[in-house]
């Protein structure tokens, strides 16, 4: 019974990108952390892994990948060597102890062939019991998106505030953010927080043109294991940390009133 109540109460843990922890060590005490692999300090050596897992040890990790838009490549031997380094980012979470890979895929639809390539890499990171993500792209097509999503049984979503708002602004979206949010919302288990005014800025969550707090509104939170502070600038980091804090606080008691309440953003036209 106890576990039971402590499931339903369970809060998104809130955490840092290394985008800007590796430029700020030491001036926060996150134990949730993402290591994004463009951070300089990565890198596939046994000497650099050692040094980010004594670094990070007892932090609750993740990564996301390296890689851009997977399958948008056209040559055959790149588009081999981005499935190669997909299997290396796997293969490196299991060495530093990351439960989850955040990934991008191409804009548009995939075919059967690269359906059936991605569905090979999910089993191999099953195989390393490494969760693979899947994360909209800035100004990307809410109709493609949700087509590929549904190609994967089980592969979840970790939505990008952002990105949302890219696609929104910019009418790339192509359905409302309302319906876009309602075929997903039962995927996604991870969030990446941050705002903007139309370009992909990653500036704080109260300096954009998002409405965040209407979007967060219409996802269950029960099942976000993780929200994700990606900035590019550690001057946002202590506000934003605020605003989620305090939203997550009276999120619980309100979650049903809160839907009905708010919209996520205005609809795409």
């Amino acid at each position: 019974m106890k576990t039971q109540t402590q499931t339903k109460s369970k809060k998104p843990l809130i955490g840092l990108s290394t985008l800007i922890f590796h430029k700020n060590k030491g001036m926060f005490s996150e134990k949730t952390v993402e290591i994004n692999s463009k951070d300089p300090d990565f890198k596939f050596r046994r000497k650099s892994l050692e040094a980010i897992k004594k670094e990070l040890k007892g932090k609750n990790l993740s990564m996301h990948s390296l890689t851009k838009r997977v399958f948008t490549e056209k040559d055959k031997d790149l588009r081999k060597m981005e499935i190669n380094i997909l299997k290396s980012e796997i293969i490196a979470c299991k060495f530093l102890g990351c439960k989850e890979l955040i990934v991008h895929l191409k804009q548009e639809k995939l075919n059967k062939n690269e359906v059936e390539i991605f569905k090979e890499l999910l089993s191999f990171s099953k195989k390393y019991k490494v969760e693979i993500l899947y994360e909209p792209n800035g100004k990307f097509n809410g109709n493609f998106f949700i087509y590929n999503l549904k190609q994967f049984k089980n592969l979840k979503v970790n939505l990008d505030l952002g990105h949302l708002n890219t696609a929104v602004v910019n009418k790339t979206l192509k359905i409302s953010s309302d319906e876009f949010l309602k075929s997903v919302k039962d995927k996604i288990v991870y969030i990446h927080a941050h705002n903007n005014n139309g370009k992909d800025q990653h500036i704080g969550l109260n300096e954009g043109s998002l409405d965040w707090k209407g979007v967060l509104d219409k996802i269950n939170l029960k099942k976000v294991r993780k929200i994700i502070i990606e900035l590019h600038d550690f001057s946002y980091y202590k506000s934003t940390k605020k605003a989620l804090t305090e939203y997550l606080k009276w999120k619980p008691k309100n979650q049903k009133s809160a839907s009905t309440k708010s919209q996520a953003a205005p609809d795409a036209s």
